[in-house]
């Protein structure tokens, strides 16, 4: 079995200096910040309870990936730590502008972490089992690898009841297509009902694909330009967005019957009186 402590030592990193963190999204969407705005992450991971990491030289962090598994964004080494009571007003300033807690102010302490690129050929690759949602956010435990994926892969495709892509992952499977094969033959292979979700407000989208390419070929459009040409989804940030199949529905079945078997989920699932369906 292939371990994370196992991953460290290949790569030269003392596993015994490492905390391994895999935080959760409550304040913040971690992925999705980790991917477009990388600062406001390292803000948000640098104030912590005082000696949260205890006597670690580095800080290998995690963002919640499917089910109890973590992918790995990078390592941190930590050259430091500041006292709330040396904090200043720029540190109040610094929690406004990334839109932060700043009751944070008041009893957090701010350690000074420091990317280090060693592992960065891992990023957004390797895949390790955490463990249930008990358990706790900060280990000095291995953890074993369950998956290192290809360079610009997504995975490898399961079933379409597993489907739950987030758009990063999306525009991957559109932009790099020889590395996503599977996901391309499945997707382009049927028409359906898809399910987008807003993470942030929770609201659902219900739309179908029955032209070429099918399921592939309708949210190629979306990981373009993010809203696939539909006006109540133009303006929301596409970064948040989840994709899902909710049914899959015979080649033969025509198009009409393809918005029939849309109506009946947007139906069931009110999404033109509480989510984004207009009609």
């Amino acid at each position: 079995m292939i371990t994370i402590y196992k991953i460290f030592e290949i790569y030269g990193v003392d596993p015994a200096l490492v905390k391994l963190v895999r935080h959760g999204n409550k304040e913040i969407s971690i992925y999705e910040t980790f991917l477009n705005n990388l600062k406001r992450l390292e803000v948000y991971q640098s104030f912590q309870n005082p000696n949260k990491f205890g006597k670690a030289k580095a800080i290998a962090v995690f963002a919640p990936y499917y089910k109890t598994t973590g992918i790995f964004l990078g390592l941190w080494d930590i050259k430091g730590c500041t006292a709330n009571s040396d904090f200043t007003e720029e540190t109040l300033a610094l929690l406004k502008e990334n839109k932060l807690p700043e009751d944070w102010f008041n009893h957090a302490a701010r350690y000074d972490l420091r990317r280090n690129n060693i592992l960065d050929d891992l990023s957004e690759r390797l895949i390790i089992e955490w463990g249930a949602a008990t358990v706790a956010w900060v280990q000095s435990k291995d953890k074993e690898v369950v998956e290192i994926k290809g360079k610009k892969s997504i995975g490898g495709f399961q079933s379409f009841s597993l489907v739950d892509l987030n758009y990063q992952d999306l525009k991957k499977l559109v932009q790099f297509p020889d590395t996503n094969l599977t996901w391309l033959k499945a997707l382009s292979s049927v028409n359906g009902v898809y399910l987008i979700k807003d993470k942030i407000s929770g609201k659902l989208y219900v739309g179908s694909a029955y032209g070429d390419q099918g399921i592939y070929g309708r949210w190629s459009a979306y990981a373009k330009n993010g809203h696939g040409g539909n006006l109540e989804l133009k303006g929301l940030d596409p970064s948040t967005f989840q994709f899902s199949i909710l049914e899959i529905v015979p080649a033969t079945t025509t198009a009409d019957g393809v918005i029939e078997c849309e109506n009946r989920w947007k139906e069931k699932l009110g999404t033109r009186q509480f989510g984004l369906n207009k009609n």
